[in-house]
């Protein structure tokens, strides 16, 4: 199943959400959770971001995470085949009995590379569904060159 996100070969995403608001930015009703305009963002905030995110795919929400992420994702995949395909990896898991987060990153990408460059930050989750073995989440985001963090990917593994 093809998975959309950025490269997983970096092991990273980007994170943000109306926890992270340092510095208000304007929201969009469809991806209230995928904003922020910050210089330095607390690991907690970053955590509790994307699990704003992870809970909005939960509720099935996805279409809406499309609507308002980094023209990155959006130039990677198009809207009805990422809400197919993030949809198709996370449903059959069932409903989410437990998810704790993991893992906090930030990394600067150089020019040159697989993926555009920019500040991406990522958070991964060990997470239980009701109808499968443990798993891990990844949730990423991408700061835009406005200064905003937005859904950039989304992987179950």
């Amino acid at each position: 199943m093809k998975r959309f996100m950025l490269p997983a070969a970096l092991t990273l995403c980007v994170v943000a959400g109306p926890a992270l608001a340092q510095t208000p930015a304007p929201r969009t009703p469809a991806a209230p959770q995928q904003q922020a305009a910050a210089p330095d963002l607390d690991p907690n905030a970053l955590a509790n971001a994307g699990l704003q995110i992870a809970q909005a795919i939960d509720r099935d929400q996805i279409a809406g995470l499309w609507e308002g992420a980094s023209a990155v994702t959006k130039r990677f995949a198009k809207r009805e085949e990422f809400v197919a395909n993030v949809a198709g990896s996370r449903k059959p898991l069932g409903a989410v009995v437990e998810r704790n987060w993991m893992v906090v990153r930030r990394q600067q990408v150089a020019d040159g590379g697989q993926i555009p460059s920019g500040l991406y930050a990522s958070v991964e989750f060990a997470t239980r569904f009701r109808t499968d073995p443990p798993r891990t989440e990844l949730v990423s985001m991408r700061r835009d060159e406005d200064g905003t963090w937005r859904f950039a990917g989304y992987v179950v593994r």
